[in-house]
C-alpha cells in the first residue's frame, strides 16, 4: 500500500513539473506567476495526501480520500464541472454514440425493485424474449436486485455485444419468477419517442433527449408527417434535459433558413469561440411551429427554443426553462473515468446568455430529487407567483429578436405564452411517487387480454376497484397539515405544553384524517388521467399512452388553439407587441 501511495505522490510531483506544458497545449494565456501558483498548490495537495495517508490515527481509504479532495475542488465551481465515473461515463457514451450493448429495456424503481416501465423496443433481445412492461427484475446473473440502484442494475444489463446475461423476472399473475437467458445486442437510442398527427393537420413530435441521433430522427419524423398531410407542427421538449450541442444545432436546422445563426459559444480556451449556423435547407422551414417547454427543459433544449424564439420562427408555450447556458468539454482520464469541464458559455442569436446562477448541487438539488423529496413540486405555495419576479425580470439584460420583440437573458427561456402544467397535491404526488396507478395497471391489464383500444374508458367501476386496490396495498401518505401538526407537537412537548393541549391535538388529528378521506374524491380527475395513461400503455403500447394525454394536457390544448388560428399565431410573433 505504501508503494502505491508513494507512486501516487510521484505522479503529483510530475504533474506539477509539467504545468507549464499543459497550459501551453491548452492554448490558455497565463502568466508565469499563475503557473507558479498552480505548481505550488499541486505540490502542497500531494504532500497533504501523503502525510494524512501515512500518519493519520486511523487507516484512510486512499480512493475515498482522494475523491473527497477532488469533489471539494469541483464544488467551488459550477454544478456541471464534475468527475464522471463508471455508469455515468457509460451514459455519456450512449448519448455521444447513440447506441450501446444491452437488451433494450427501460427500467425504473417501483416498490424497491427495478421494473420495466416501457414496452421493449422492436427487434431488441428483451422484446424477442417476451419481456413485458411491469416485469420486475429480481436477479441479474444470480445477484439479487432488491434495493439496488437503477444505475447499478442498468450497468449489469449492459455489456459487450454478443455476451450472455441471465435474469429472473417477477410477473403479475405468475406464482414463481421467470428465467430468461438473453444475448446482448446493439441497441440504438431513440430520441424521438412519439410522432404523429393529432387533428386538422397538426403534427406532434416528442423529443426526449439530444443524442447523436436527434437531428436525423426529427428530420425523418417531419418527412413522414408531411407525407401524411401535416400543415403545422408541435415539438415537445418538456422534461428534455439536453445532450449534445451539435445535436441541438441539427434539430434546429430542420426549422431555420440555411445560413442563419443558431447559437454561438465564447470561452477562455483557444477555439472555444464559435458560431454554429444552419448548413442545410430546412425540412419544415415555413410550417407554423410551436415548441412546448417547462422547467426541466434544459441545455440543448434551450438552444433550440432560444434559436426558434430569437429568429421569430415559432411560438414557445409553457413554463420558463431551466436556465443552463454553459458548454462542457469531456476529458478522458482513464477507461472508467472522465472529467466534464465547463469551457464556454453559449449565446442565442440575439446575443443573450440564458444561464441562471444557482448553488452547487451539494447545497441545493438543482433539478430536484424525487427519492429525497417526492413532494418537491407540491409545496403549500405551489402555483403562487415568485416573490420579486417582476424585479428579477426588470434587472435581467434585454435583447431583441430578429423581428424586434423583447427577450431577456440570465434565467432560462421565458415562453411567448405562459401556461402552467399544474402542481400536484401531496396526495397526488404520493400516488405517483409510489407507482400506485402503474402497479394497478399492470394487474388490470393481465385480466383484460382481449380489450380493444376503442372500447376502453375509465369507468366508475374501475375507479372503485382502484380505490380498493389502494386499501389492499395499504397506501398511506402524510399531508402538509399533518407535518405541521407533528412539528407543533414536538415544540409543545419541548416546552412542556403537550399534556395540556393533548385533547385539542387529538381532535385536530381526527379532523385531518376525515379530511384526507375526501382526497380521493377531490383528485378524481387526476386519478382518471393517470389510470387512462398507465392502462393504455400496458394494453396498447407507448403510442397509446402518449395519445391518452392529448385531451387533458393544458399545454397541448393551448398549442392546438394557437396553431388553429393564423391570426393568433401571427399576433404572438408580431414585433409590435413588445416594442418600447
Amino acid at each position: 500500500m505504501l508503494k502505491k501511495r508513494t507512486a501516487f505522490f510521484v505522479v503529483f510531483c510530475a504533474a506539477a513539473l509539467t504545468v507549464t506544458g499543459w497550459a501551453v497545449n491548452w492554448g490558455v494565456s497565463v502568466s508565469a506567476d499563475y503557473v507558479h501558483e498552480i505548481r505550488k498548490n499541486i505540490e502542497v495537495f500531494g504532500l497533504i495526501y501523503q502525510e494524512i495517508s501515512r500518519k493519520y490515527v486511523d487507516p484512510v481509504d486512499p480512493d475515498k480520500f482522494m475523491k473527497a479532495g477532488i469533489n471539494g475542488m469541483l464544488e467551488t465551481l459550477d454544478p456541471y464541472t464534475v468527475l464522471i465515473e463508471k455508469e455515468d461515463n457509460t451514459q455519456l457514451q450512449i448519448i455521444t454514440h447513440g447506441k450501446y450493448g444491452g437488451l433494450g429495456m427501460v427500467i425504473s424503481t417501483r416498490d424497491g425493485w427495478p421494473t420495466v416501465v416501457e414496452q421493449p423496443s422492436d427487434g431488441t433481445p428483451a422484446l424477442k424474449a417476451g419481456i413485458r412492461e411491469g416485469d420486475r427484475i429480481v436477479e441479474v446473473d444470480g445477484t439479487s436486485t432488491k434495493g439496488m440502484k437503477v444505475d447499478d442494475v442498468a450497468g449489469r444489463l449492459r455489456g459487450e455485444i454478443g455476451t450472455p446475461v441471465n435474469i429472473k423476472i417477477a410477473r403479475e399473475g405468475e406464482p414463481q419468477p421467470l428465467e430468461f437467458h438473453m444475448v446482448r445486442a446493439e441497441i440504438t437510442v431513440h430520441d424521438v419517442t412519439y410522432s404523429g398527427l393529432m387533428r386538422d393537420g397538426i403534427g406532434y413530435i416528442r423529443l426526449s433527449r439530444f443524442s447523436k441521433n436527434a437531428g436525423y430522427e426529427v428530420s425523418q419524423a417531419i418527412r413522414d408527417l408531411k407525407a401524411q398531410g401535416m400543415k403545422s407542427l408541435i415539438l415537445d421538449l418538456r422534461n428534455n434535459p439536453g445532450g449534445l450541442l451539435e445535436a441541438a444545432v441539427e434539430v434546429s436546422e430542420n426549422f431555420v433558413k440555411k445560413g442563419e445563426l443558431i447559437v454561438s459559444t465564447k470561452g477562455r480556451v483557444d477555439g472555444s469561440d464559435k458560431e454554429y449556423r444552419s448548413e442545410k435547407d430546412p425540412q419544415a422551414g415555413s410550417l407554423p411551429l410551436v415548441l412546448l417547454v417547462n422547467g426541466n427543459s434544459a441545455s440543448a433544449s434551450e438552444i433550440v427554443a432560444g434559436a426558434i424564439q430569437d429568429l421569430d420562427r415559432g411560438v414557445i408555450i409553457g413554463e420558463t426553462t431551466y436556465g443552463k447556458g454553459l458548454v462542457q468539454t469531456v476529458v478522458s482520464l482513464n477507461r472508467d473515468a472522465a472529467l466534464k469541464i465547463t469551457t464556454a458559455k453559449y449565446y442565442d442569436p440575439s446575443g443573450r446568455c440564458i444561464q441562471k446562477d444557482r448553488p452547487h448541487p451539494g447545497a441545493e438539488n438543482a433539478l430536484g430529487d424525487p427519492e429525497s423529496d417526492p413532494f418537491a413540486d407540491s409545496s403549500e405555495n405551489a402555483g403562487a407567483p415568485a416573490v420579486g419576479a417582476k424585479e428579477e425580470r426588470a434587472a435581467s439584460p434585454a435583447f431583441r429578436t430578429k423581428g424586434g420583440r423583447l427577450v431577456y437573458g440570465g434565467g432560462g427561456i421565458k415562453p411567448d405564452i405562459e401556461v402552467a402544467e399544474g402542481k400536484l397535491s401531496r396526495f397526488e404526488a404520493a400516488l405517483r411517487y409510489k407507482s400506485v396507478a402503474f402497479n394497478y395497471a399492470v394487474a388490470y391489464a393481465g385480466k383484460q387480454p382481449g380489450l380493444k383500444q376503442q372500447d376502453f374508458q375509465i369507468t366508475d367501476n374501475i375507479l372503485a376497484d382502484f380505490r380498493q386496490f389502494m386499501r389492499d396495498k395499504k397506501f398511506t401518505y402524510t399531508s402538509q397539515s399533518e407535518l405541521q401538526l407533528a412539528e407543533l407537537k414536538k415544540t409543545a412537548e419541548k416546552e412542556g405544553y403537550l399534556q395540556d393541549i393533548q385533547g385539542s391535538v387529538t381532535a385536530l388529528e381526527q379532523a385531518l384524517q376525515r379530511e384526507k378521506e375526501d382526497d380521493f374524491t377531490k383528485s378524481q380527475d387526476f386519478i382518471r388521467r393517470e389510470l387512462e395513461q398507465e392502462i393504455a400503455a400496458k394494453l396498447f403500447g407507448s403510442r397509446a399512452q402518449v395519445e391518452a394525454t392529448f385531451d387533458d394536457d393544458p399545454l397541448l390544448k393551448k398549442a392546438v388553439e394557437v396553431l388553429s388560428s393564423t391570426t393568433t399565431y401571427t399576433a404572438v410573433l408580431s414585433s409590435e407587441k413588445n416594442k418600447q
